[in-house]
């Protein structure tokens, strides 16, 4: 891997788990019990953890489209 690939690998696991584009899961859950994170609150249409894996899937839809031209996005 040449040296300006390893500081992009770099620079995107710090983006992705350093804290510096957001906060990270275990932050973002850490005052939510566990019992209550695949409950859907009242009101709303999906529970914490529906948005988290939707967040997941999205992300990977988004590396497979930019990795394989031939890629098709699930649907929803």
């Amino acid at each position: 891997m040449s040296k300006a690939n390893k500081e992009l690998v770099k620079s995107l696991k710090e983006l992705l788990t350093g804290g510096n584009a957001h906060a990270t899961f275990e932050d973002a859950v850490k005052q939510l019990p566990a019992k209550l994170r695949g409950v859907v609150p009242d009101g709303m249409p999906y529970s914490i953890w529906q948005l988290v894996d939707h967040i997941r899937i999205t992300q990977w839809d988004i590396l497979e489209f930019s990795r394989d031209p031939k890629h098709t996005s699930p649907s929803w």
